[in-house]
């Protein structure tokens, strides 16, 4: 039997997971943030070595070196990111054959019902990548307004204080977010959120806890929060036909995977307008959900690296033996293997 290790490394997590060829979980194992951009190297490597620790003991695997790793790693953006990570994970030993991808490649093969298609991330950042049926892959670099991004928790959170303001002194419309945004971050009234801010005693994570609050807002109808949304959900659907445009698949049923936070928001706004700029130029294109979460994807990539095909079986047995926290539930999911409405015929 030979056993291969998944690893999905974010900005907030890191998860583990080793499967054996047939698909069965066998262990699982998380921790903290895994980005040597944001964590420094070692305390990131230090993450990923508890996570895989975690899951390979828990698999009754930690004597010996398993068959395939593949580490999804957030941060592994430019070719010098690629070759330090490549030497970092070797060198932990885990695996006897390495792979190193960006960790919008594990999302993207967790949602898909076969190897191909495109995901956008929009969590607390943002970023895309893709995948032709002939194996190309494109990854966007990721890195915010110096790459060309718009999106994401953090910059949607930016803006809807930025709305505020400009509703504060006149430039821009009265807003429901005004509400939202003081009660939320307790602030009494709008000099004081802007003192607050200014001295930076208001932490990243509470001003990302702002952006369920945009979606609130827009489905209570308030035109700001709407406008915003409707930015980010055009924002979405160009960034996806951008990958499309050149994996060559506007005449393909193509499946566009979102995965992040930003994408559990109140309301079908958001999804109605990716919808509809997508389908504007890819008109078979598919909008959905992801099935799993990513480090599943870091897993069949892993299986698929060994030449193990995911097949209807593969699929059901994986499914059945996962951790329940890493199966989604949500609406919109793609159909599983097995779900009458799955057609392996589709798969590539």
């Amino acid at each position: 039997m030979r056993y291969a290790l998944g690893v999905d490394g974010g900005n907030s997590k890191t998860h583990a997971l080793v499967v054996d060829e047939s698909g069965q979980s066998l262990g699982f194992g998380h921790s903290g943030g895994g980005n040597h951009q944001t964590r420094g190297f070692k305390a990131a490597r230090r993450e990923i070595e508890r996570a895989t620790g975690t899951a390979i003991r828990k698999a009754s695997l930690s004597k010996q070196p398993l068959d395939m790793g593949c580490f999804c790693l957030a941060g592994a953006d430019l070719p010098e990111d690629y070759a330090m990570l490549q030497e970092a994970m070797e060198d932990l030993g885990l695996t006897k054959t390495t792979l190193i991808k960006n960790d919008t490649i594990a999302a993207l093969r967790a949602g898909l019902t076969r190897s191909w298609g495109v995901v956008i991330i929009c969590g607390s950042g943002f970023n895309a990548a893709g995948r032709a049926p002939d194996g190309r892959e494109i990854v966007l670099p990721g890195l915010g307004p110096e790459s060309g991004d718009w999106g994401g928790g953090g910059m949607l959170s930016q803006e809807m204080i930025r709305m505020v303001m400009r509703a504060w002194d006149g430039r821009g419309k009265p807003t429901l977010l005004t509400q939202f945004v003081l009660q939320a971050l307790q602030a009494p009234s709008e000099e004081v959120l802007l003192s607050r801010l200014y001295h930076e005693e208001i932490r990243r994570s509470r001003l990302l806890e702002l952006v369920p609050l945009l979606f609130e807002a827009a489905e209570a109808g308030d035109e700001v929060a709407r406008e915003l949304v409707i930015q980010m959900g055009s924002e979405v659907g160009i960034t996806a036909l951008a990958i499309i445009r050149r994996l060559g698949l506007e005449l393909e049923d193509v499946e566009v995977i979102l995965g992040g936070s930003v994408f559990k928001g109140k309301g079908s706004l958001l999804l109605d307008t990716i919808n509809r700029v997508v389908h504007a130029r890819a008109p078979r294109a598919r909008v959905i959900k992801p099935r799993f979460e990513p480090v599943v994807g870091a897993a069949l990539l892993a299986l698929e690296a060994m030449g193990v095909n995911a097949d209807e079986q593969l699929y059901k047995i994986l499914a059945s033996t996962l951790p329940e926290r890493l199966v989604i539930t949500s609406t919109g999911l793609a159909p599983l293997p097995g779900d009458p409405n799955y057609r392996m015929e589709n798969r590539a």
